[in-house]
């Protein structure tokens, strides 16, 4: 009986994780993404955090990532525990003062003001090597199509 509710209670937590996780559509994202300001920020358009967390996550608010160094990746921008939070197992940096798994849910405001950290650092949008591979010196244009926003379409050049 008791590992019955066990198993209840485990499944229930997983079930409310589930629940409070969301994937984003593009348009609806691209819309978030700009209301909370990133249109423009430190050079970089909605076409460029549109383009990083596609590749990063698939625009997953529950997408975790396990890296070699022990390390994790989470949310929808991938913000790793050794520098941006805290998981409670990493040794970790945490620069956005923030529990890692708050950046498992639905609510982007979080996820948002910690990848502006990112991008206010030297490495900027660099930080991400998915947005250097497939972003990085591309029309991001595409990423706004039938989005019905006036966003900029041109991003900074990143100096080499």
């Amino acid at each position: 009986m008791k590992v019955f509710v066990t198993v209840e209670v485990t499944l229930a937590m997983m079930m409310a994780a589930i629940v409070e996780a969301k994937i984003y559509e593009r348009c609806e994202l691209a819309l978030k993404l700009e209301r909370a300001g990133l249109n423009g920020y430190m050079g970089y358009t909605v076409g460029d955090w549109l383009c990083m967390a596609h590749y990063e996550s698939g625009f997953d608010t529950s997408f975790m990532n396990y890296n070699p160094d022990g390390s994790s990746n989470y949310g929808i921008f991938q913000l790793n525990s050794a520098w941006w939070c805290d998981n409670g197992v990493t040794p970790t940096q945490n620069l956005c003062h923030m529990d890692c798994r708050d950046l498992l849910n639905r609510h982007l405001l979080d996820d948002i003001l910690c990848a502006r950290q990112v991008v206010s650092t030297q490495n900027s949008m660099t930080a991400w090597d998915s947005w250097t591979q497939h972003c990085y010196g591309h029309d991001l244009s595409e990423w706004l199509k039938g989005c019905n926003m006036h966003a900029k379409h041109h991003s900074k050049k990143i100096n080499s």
